[in-house]
């Protein structure tokens, strides 16, 4: 059996958990030169129990290094590093910013495809060691550090019966995750399509220093730009109050492959029969190589087609007859491999994208689709042409739901992906230039992006499009009056 026929999303992300670089011990190490006494910098690491870095320290390119998960590193250069380790560190930090003129971006797991969070000057807080979870099992909501990972958050509430539609890789952090919305596990049944709609609260630093709650009845407009202002946030959450759900007891799956010549037929499966599915049924499709086919082979011979389908229910008897309208399709009886009747749970999801892949270069796009079959027909014009050596496509069902008020305001009924992964440094260039080219000609049946996994490098024109007119504009008042010295960065490219 192909070792792809258990494809799905979380499989292209699962180099994440062979390499996710944390400075968390750097202080100690030889070669780490603490701030120059009777300067500024010295001055904040004797107020905060964290660490400082500066730009031009022995061990700072190291530090840099590590705030990125992937191998390739943005080639910009914050002038201090702050990693915190209390609450009281993050407004420390925030104020010594603010009163030195220097412009702040926040950083969890360094997830960003982009690096959005790496800029050149100004102060990067890492607020990666706030990762404290507690439970109220009764009113089944979870008080959550920023540096909680999607599986720990899982594994913690599986001990009393819950669960959060986390991200579908169990090694991202929930914070910038849900800040810029959250493509996460199960969203159409339990949060309304994102993530993010099943945050509660937060607690915020605000350019001036102050720790705020933000909620529907605290701070409003806070709790708005909170949920989906992404990397354009105007303050550092250091709490996320979640709204848990009662846990499934089995995740029932099927994963089928196709070959390459069934991709129209997989997207008209995706489009017209996926959506009558109940809600608890995720569905998705992936494009990549087989394993066992020459690189240079012809596109119809080399690629396949990794349908995924995964039923969060109570009982394997719920789950087939959950996936019963699907799998009775014409479409399954060509399968040309195929894993069926699999009974899981989040340890096992979370395992099947931590087992071992190999780490590398990494890129990636998206865009919001509604209409799949035009969407595919350009892929299809270019997928011959892609120059990275793995290169795939995604296409995920997200449902149709009503999105609630907030900053996170772009949605479609498909969410497209593509995943670029090279070995050298010299396959980067026309790797990004075949991913713009992409995207561009995707715009003209897409409506939007998602923040949190578009190109913002390549892309930063667009970076409005992942929000609706109104959010935008909205955003941009808020943070005049949330942040009216500019103490934080805003969106890539724009400061």
């Amino acid at each position: 059996m192909s070792r792809f026929a258990l494809w799905s999303r979380r499989r292209f992300l699962q180099a994440t958990a062979v390499s996710i670089p944390v400075a968390t011990a750097l202080s100690g190490a030889e070669g780490f030169a603490a701030p120059a006494k009777g300067s500024d910098a010295a001055a904040l690491q004797a107020r905060i129990a964290g660490t400082v870095v500066v730009k031009g320290d022995d061990g700072y390119e190291t530090w840099r290094e590590a705030m990125i998960w992937q191998r390739t590193k943005a080639d910009r250069r914050p002038d201090m590093i702050v990693q915190v380790e209390r609450v009281e560190d993050v407004q420390e930090a925030v104020r010594f910013a603010a009163a030195n003129g220097m412009k702040v971006t926040t950083r969890c797991g360094g997830h960003s495809m982009a690096a959005c969070f790496l800029r050149d000057r100004g102060m990067l807080i890492d607020v990666s060691r706030l990762d404290g979870i507690a439970v109220d099992k009764a009113a089944k909501v979870a008080t959550v550090g920023p540096g909680v990972f999607s599986r720990g958050l899982a594994e913690r509430l599986a001990e009393d019966d819950l669960a959060f539609p986390g991200a579908h890789c169990g090694t991202v952090p929930i914070s910038g995750f849900l800040l810029g919305g959250g493509v996460g596990l199960n969203t159409n049944a339990w949060s309304q399509g994102m993530s993010v709609f099943a945050v509660k609260a937060v607690d915020i630093v605000t350019a001036d220093g102050r720790l705020l709650r933000a909620s529907e009845t605290e701070n409003r407009d806070l709790f708005w730009a909170a949920r989906g202002g992404g990397p354009g946030l105007f303050g550092v959450v250091v709490r996320f109050h979640l709204q848990c759900f009662d846990a499934p007891k089995v995740i029932w799956g099927a994963s089928y492959t196709f070959a390459y010549g069934e991709l129209d037929a997989v997207t008209r499966v995706m489009d017209t029969v996926v959506p009558r599915l109940d809600k608890d049924v995720e569905v998705l499709f992936a494009v990549a190589a087989a394993p066992d086919v020459a690189e240079d082979a012809p596109v119809e011979q080399r690629q396949r087609i990794y349908l995924d389908i995964n039923a969060f229910v109570a009982s394997e008897a719920e789950g087939r007859r959950k996936l019963a309208p699907l799998l009775g399709d014409p479409l399954i009886a060509r399968a040309i491999d195929r894993i069926e009747n699999r009974a899981g749970n989040f340890d096992r999801y979370y395992s099947d994208n931590e087992a071992s892949f190999p780490q590398g270069y990494w890129m990636g796009d998206d865009a919001w689709i509604d209409r799949p079959m035009e969407a595919v027909e350009i892929l299809k014009r270019h997928i011959p042409n892609c120059p990275a050596p793995r290169g795939t496509p995604l296409l995920l069902y997200m449902g149709t739901n009503r999105m609630p008020d907030a900053a996170c305001s772009r949605i479609g009924r498909f969410y497209l992906a593509y995943y670029m992964e090279w070995d050298e440094p010299a396959q980067e260039a026309a790797s990004r230039a075949y991913c713009l080219k992409l995207f561009k000609e995707l715009k003209s049946v897409s409506s939007g992006s998602y923040i949190n996994e578009m190109d913002q490098e390549g892309r930063p024109e667009d970076i409005r499009d992942c929000y609706s007119p109104e959010a935008w504009a909205r955003l941009a008042r808020l943070r005049r009056q949330w942040d009216p010295k500019g103490v934080f960065h805003g969106f890539y490219g724009q400061s």
